[in-house]
């Protein structure tokens, strides 16, 4: 009995205690919790010499926490993702490389439509109530996909948010480490 209330007040069979003389028993238990964490703060986590170090990829990423697929992408391929998210920027970038695509003059489309009384910003037909923008074909027998087909890791305008994000993940998948140096087979 004498040795619980010994502890509880702070004295130990081995000397006094530095805690607060006169102090309730709370007090007590939570500067004895503080000096506790702050002797665990001070210890060295022991390593054996058995044990194996952690890969390096998590050695040189001390600021990230956790192993989440959009910490693999590299930074040059995430701004080039980001680029092509549904932002002004993008639109924008995206409008200035149509216009550098426009037709040029001296294309035989062009010249021919010229011939028949168009002028570039009007409409086709005799009446000039047609289509005014080009028809765009879209990537034609690319990767020997069909004609048409588009890649389903490519940021489109249309995605939402969670879209966007399941082909972020996407883009990590591709990027993952490979420990084990498997053979990879392109996914996307």
């Amino acid at each position: 009995m004498d040795y619980e209330k010994d502890l509880v007040f702070g004295a130990s069979h081995y000397g006094e205690s530095s805690a607060p003389a006169g102090a309730d028993r709370i007090a007590m238990m939570e500067f004895y919790m503080k000096k506790a964490a702050q002797e665990e703060k001070r210890k060295q986590p022991k390593q054996s010499k058995d044990e194996m170090p952690p890969p390096a990829s998590l050695q040189a990423a001390p600021s990230k926490k956790g192993h989440h697929m959009g910490d693999y992408i590299p930074q040059e391929e995430l701004e080039k993702f980001l680029a092509t998210c549904n932002d002004a920027a993008a639109r924008k970038a995206a409008r200035e490389s149509a216009e550098r695509a426009k037709i040029q003059s001296d294309n035989v489309g062009h010249k021919l439509l010229s011939k028949m009384g168009w002028k570039e910003g009007e409409g086709l037909g005799s009446s000039k109530s047609g289509i005014a923008d080009p028809i765009m074909a879209g990537n034609v027998k690319l990767n020997n996909l069909g004609v048409g087909a588009h890649q389903p890791g490519e940021v489109t305008p249309e995605d939402d948010i969670y879209e966007q994000y399941k082909k972020r993940m996407m883009l990590g998948y591709r990027y993952r480490p490979n420990p084990l140096n498997n053979p990879r087979k392109s996914y996307y």
